[in-house]
């Protein structure tokens, strides 16, 4: 029967899940893809083998493999680009439209059921997504008050929820018909869209940086520095990072034999009492490292002197000599990091460091601004392309419509 592999794939998932929730294998996001990529396989196959489906499905066939082929020929190039969240993207929403194309024929259950749940989340998205989201966001900055300094990096989360709260207080007297206010409304939301889809390509492109490990044959681990405590000792967060970075260091040790040299990279603040690296150092020595596989780097400033100076240092202890490198700094951080290290030209993995799950909202919104100024010159330009032709629909709009 065509319903029994659905079955099995569907046992297959629960069996995981279960394993997962009991802690008996770590939750794995290729596990999930491996499975889908199963499921679209054999529903496929099956579809193909009862009913006679036409050049469109074909297509949108070799448009999903197409898409996923591109994408790991992206990543696998080089993962430091925002093009990789662009088409990963891509290939999410392409393998949602095969999949509700591929329920139509009702030849097995899975791709009804899948295109079910899509609906359902699609639909509860749409109409409660961005009360939910001012709630969370609210929520989030109470803790962060509660928690963090109330500085305005902290309060990104409290401002963006307030905001949301004004636009829809006052959504009934922006879209009067006739009003001035309409055309504003009009503006914001289409700025709100095209920074929404900018979000979410650097979100992937993060996320995918993350998940993507480095290899375990590393030669120098670059930790980048970050503030003090008391202008001398490691903060929690500087901390973490050098604890990522020993971690990895031992793994690569017990599994391939080779010991990686440990780069501290951080200089002195003006209200620090000594550069960041020697207090990064010091910490390092507590926790068991020696100090001939620590090399300190102390005349950066910015997290692209962290890179360019500690490249430096590695072009010249390799003397021209290929090397192996990965820059370690927390896990919302180390994306954009990617982006200086490709800059300097350095090919440099990253590795990241777990972050407080409270503070993750605030420190993504910092790096999604950062980003956007990097690249403000395309941003710009699409700013006043969009506003041009916005401009050209509202005077059209009122002089020939109105």
């Amino acid at each position: 029967m065509v319903i029994i592999p659905d079955i099995l794939l569907t046992l297959a998932l629960i069996i995981y899940l279960v394993l997962v929730r009991i802690k008996k294998v770590r939750f794995r996001l290729t596990a999930l893809v491996l499975w889908l990529g199963a499921v679209l396989l054999v529903d496929t196959v099956i579809t193909y083998s009862k009913i006679d489906l036409g050049a469109f499905f074909t297509f949108m066939l070799v448009l999903v493999l197409g898409s996923w082929l591109i994408s790991y020929l992206i990543i696998h190039k080089d993962k430091r680009r925002l093009l990789t969240g662009y088409v990963f993207n891509l290939s999410i929403v392409i393998t949602i439209g095969y999949i509700v194309i591929l329920c139509f024929p009702f030849s097995t259950p899975l791709p009804i059921i899948l295109t079910f749940v899509i609906g359902i989340m699609a639909f509860v998205l749409m109409s409660f997504g961005g009360y939910a989201l001012i709630i969370y966001l609210l929520w989030n900055a109470r803790t962060v008050w509660k928690k963090e300094s109330r500085s305005l990096g902290n309060m990104l989360t409290l401002l963006l929820g307030i905001a949301g709260l004004l636009l829809i207080l006052f959504q009934h007297f922006l879209l009067k018909d006739g009003s001035i206010f309409a055309y504003i409304y009009m503006v914001i939301a289409i700025f709100l869209i095209y920074y929404f889809f900018s979000f979410m390509t650097i979100l992937t492109s993060s996320l995918l940086f993350n998940h993507l490990k480095p290899k375990f044959d590393q030669d120098y681990l670059i930790v980048l520095g970050a503030g003090l405590i008391n202008g001398e000792t490691v903060t929690p967060l500087l901390a973490g990072r050098i604890d990522a970075a020993l971690t990895f260091a031992k793994e690569q040790l017990a599994r391939t034999g080779k010991q990686p040299l440990l780069i501290m990279s951080g200089g002195q603040g003006q209200d620090e009492k000594l550069p960041e690296t020697v207090a990064m150092e010091n910490y390092a020595l507590s926790q068991g490292m020696l100090k001939s596989e620590i090399i300190t780097e102390e005349n950066s400033k910015t997290t692209l002197q962290n890179l360019q100076f500690s490249k430096a240092l590695m072009d010249e202890r390799s003397q021209g000599k290929p090397y192996h490198s990965t820059f370690v700094s927390n896990d919302y951080h180390i994306f954009r990091a990617g982006l200086f290290a490709k800059k300097v030209g350095l090919k440099s993995e990253g590795l990241g460091s777990r972050t407080a799950r409270y503070f993750l909202p605030n420190a993504f919104i910092r790096e999604f601004v950062a980003i956007i100024l990097m690249h403000k010159k395309r941003h710009i330009a699409f700013t006043v392309l969009l506003l041009i032709l916005i401009a050209a629909v509202i005077v059209i709009n009122v002089k020939f419509v109105g």
